[in-house]
């Protein structure tokens, strides 16, 4: 039985980026790809995780205490043993030792989203749950939703779509707005960036623009990988096959999120890639305009 809760591991409020108006975004923990360009590492985790910054470590030792492994000699972040417990991130009064990751039940997340009620409406905006995948969390997306739907909130989703359709299914008559990614044009390239092909992504896209739905799609654009011309204009040829005037939106790659890497002690495979310029921006987005295709970019 399904116990209604979900693990959190940023609520981000004022969002511009995530939908229309002003929303806050919400981002679940877990996901099912693994693009070696990920913006959001903390994310791809089902379990909480210890994150390390130690710029801002003073030296006092209190995590040492707390963690029930040190021993008092040392903790044990970033190995095996870690329990994940954020005992010692707890006690971190410098802020250099956080958890990634917080549980919540629907009703108690619902609750806190809805104290900004007023000012989503005002806006036009609302809440955008992303990740990760929020789709492998369909259940508890599904409950947040009902509740704040029921206060007129606008919700919107995230997604890679690299889920099964019964989850899109539970989300469907809840969702005003489905975002929804498409990073290569086919299979093997796919696989090469994210550990897996896209034939269930595609024909999840394919049932969701049958379904009526309005859909946002994006492209992370990827020096090196995807940032061809044949690359986006054979992505915005799948999507005007759709029938429908749906919306681009192209992302530039950036590699600020590399500080993350950092603190969760992880390699980052992007380092050293440079964010496009801006040409090249505005040669793939007219590419993606032949196609009679509204497109938008921005530097991420």
């Amino acid at each position: 039985m399904y116990n209604g809760a979900g693990l959190v591991f940023n609520i981000q409020r004022f969002s511009i980026h995530d939908g229309p108006g002003i929303r806050t975004t919400v981002f679940l923990k877990g996901c099912s790809l693994r693009c070696y360009w990920c913006h959001n590492p903390e994310s791809l985790g089902a379990a909480p995780e210890l994150q390390f910054m130690p710029s801002r470590c003073i030296g006092c030792g209190a995590c040492v205490e707390a963690c029930p492994l040190s021993r008092g000699k040392a903790t044990a972040r970033f190995t095996p043993a870690c329990l994940g417990c954020g005992a010692c991130a707890d006690v971190c009064y410098s802020g250099a030792l956080t958890l990634a990751g917080k549980e919540y039940r629907a009703g108690e997340l619902a609750e806190a989203l809805l104290k900004d009620r007023e000012l989503m409406k005002s806006s036009g905006g609302g809440v955008t749950f992303s990740g990760g995948e929020p789709l492998l969390k369909a259940d508890f997306t599904a409950l947040v939703f009902t509740a704040l739907r029921a206060e007129g909130v606008h919700t919107a989703v995230e997604t890679a779509s690299n889920v099964p359709w019964e989850a899109f299914g539970k989300l469907l008559p809840l969702t005003k707005l489905f975002i929804c990614d498409i990073k290569a044009p086919d299979a093997e390239l796919h696989r090469k960036g994210t550990g897996a092909g896209n034939e269930l992504i595609l024909e999840n896209l394919r049932r969701l623009a049958a379904a009526g739905a309005d859909i946002l799609f994006r492209i992370p654009v990827i020096p090196c990988y995807n940032d061809s011309v044949d690359s986006i204009g054979r992505i915005g040829a799948f999507i005007k096959s759709l029938g429908r005037p749906l919306p681009v939106e192209l992302l530039a790659f950036h590699n600020i999120c590399a500080g993350k890497y950092d603190a969760l002690g992880r390699e980052f495979a992007a380092r050293g890639t440079k964010p496009p310029p801006g040409a090249s921006m505005e040669k793939l987005a007219n590419t993606l305009r032949a196609l009679q295709l509204e497109v938008i970019w921005k530097q991420q």
